[in-house]
């Protein structure tokens, strides 16, 4: 373990800050070339070490850039709690929700593509969406509007996803067995479509922001309409690439070395919550979640992120346009309506003006996962920063606390 920074390695272990560059590797800057202080992300590394030596981690890994290089790495702790390997630079870790933006992505590709309308029914390949309902004072009426791919990235489809609410729609969905308190219940997303047929919709399609199922219909929007399946599609179309080769919804045999435990941590205990010797939502996979199967390096999502913050395109591969960069992550929710007190686009939840961020400059666009990754990218300051420990339930100030401490960096 340890923290790099500019070239030299600290004396904790392996904090890089820039240095020399292998073939295939993502720049390094010292960065001081690109306004950031060595100093105070040294204070970064070592918070990271102290959240772990605390006891509310087993282990966390982090990568920052700014202005395209790599100024901040760092790993600390455990990887697997039950075998004691160390956490390392190229850990595999799970990102859960944070595969929603790539799945948002991969959709924008086929719509600048000419394969898919954003503003078309989705019933034009889901046949059995055609007549969808909505549950409105306890009578399931006719759905005012059909359910679009842009309500699918809004998050405005009408769907919820059933193990964390408790409206009447949520019960149906635990009746029809979509999911449970934590795996997917479904063979695969073309059942689960199928299913979320005969379940009313939680609103009328467009009228309001609710988190649910949208990106796991999403993905397999994408399957239909590109005839792909969409580990196959994010591979050509995403993975190869931005050279994100670290990058699985099924996590294979060659690499399980390097995929650690989930935990969740209750009065300072590490429970396990899955093994990478046994979890159904990552090996053995059929359900290839949209909305939370990716497994990879950190590496891997810098890469994804970074190739946003250049408008779409990185090391010369061109994904998807600077214009939809900019509508993807642009405010696209009426001024009443917010994604948990913040704005929200194709795909990322928006930092608005104000401070309801904390340290985000507004115009930032970020999202997490359930294991407590999180990332953000800041196109104003062209900086990146990816956070991944492994703990469900991870308390919100440490998200907070860390970005604002990246802030402090910047010169």
């Amino acid at each position: 373990m340890g923290y790099r920074i500019a070239g030299r390695l600290a004396a904790m272990g392996s904090l890089v800050l820039a240095g020399g560059l292998c073939a295939g590797e993502l720049p390094r800057v010292a960065p001081a070339e690109v306004g950031m202080s060595e100093a105070r992300l040294v204070r970064v590394a070592e918070r990271m070490d102290s959240l772990v030596a605390q006891g509310e981690f087993p282990g966390m890994l982090a990568m920052i850039a700014r202005r395209g290089g790599v100024v901040f790495e760092h790993a600390v702790g455990t990887l697997d709690v039950e075998t004691g390997a160390p956490l390392e630079m190229d850990s595999l870790m799970r990102i859960y929700s944070m595969t929603k933006p790539i799945t948002s992505v991969a959709a924008m590709t086929l719509v600048e593509d000419g394969k898919l309308l954003l503003d078309a029914p989705v019933s034009m390949h889901f046949p059995e969406w055609d007549e969808l309902k909505v549950l409105q004072d306890g009578e399931q009426v006719p759905a005012n509007s059909a359910v679009t791919a842009r309500h699918l990235l809004m998050h405005t489809a009408g769907l919820t996803y059933g193990y964390y609410g408790d409206t009447p729609v949520d019960r149906m969905y635990r009746e029809a067995k979509l999911i449970d308190d934590w795996d997917y219940l479904t063979h695969d997303t073309r059942e689960l479509v199928e299913k979320l047929s005969d379940i009313p919709l939680l609103f009328q399609p467009g009228s309001r922001w609710h988190y649910g199922f949208s990106s796991d219909v999403l993905g397999h929007l994408v399957e239909r309409v590109s005839g792909q399946p969409l580990d196959a599609f994010f591979r050509e179309r995403l993975f190869v690439p931005l050279g994100m080769n670290d990058s699985y919804f099924d996590v294979p045999e060659s690499v399980l070395a390097r995929f650690g435990t989930d935990h969740y941590v209750v009065d300072g205990e590490v429970i396990v919550q899955d093994s990478p010797r046994e979890d159904p939502e990552f090996r053995g996979v059929t359900f290839l979640s949209g909305g939370g199967g990716l497994v990879m390096t950190a590496d891997n999502y810098l890469r994804f992120c970074l190739m946003l913050v250049n408008g779409g395109s990185l090391d010369g591969a061109r994904i998807l346009s600077p214009a939809a960069v900019d509508l993807m992550t642009t405010n696209l929710l009426a001024d009443a309506d917010s994604a948990n007190g913040d704005g929200f686009g194709l795909g990322f939840a928006i930092a608005p003006d104000g401070a309801a961020r904390g340290a985000l400059t507004p115009g930032s666009y970020y999202w997490g996962g359930a294991a407590g990754t999180f990332f953000w990218i800041d196109p104003q300051l062209e900086l990146v920063a990816v956070f991944m420990p492994q703990r469900i339930g991870t308390p919100p100030w440490i998200q907070q606390t860390l970005q604002n401490m990246v802030y402090a960096a910047v010169e």
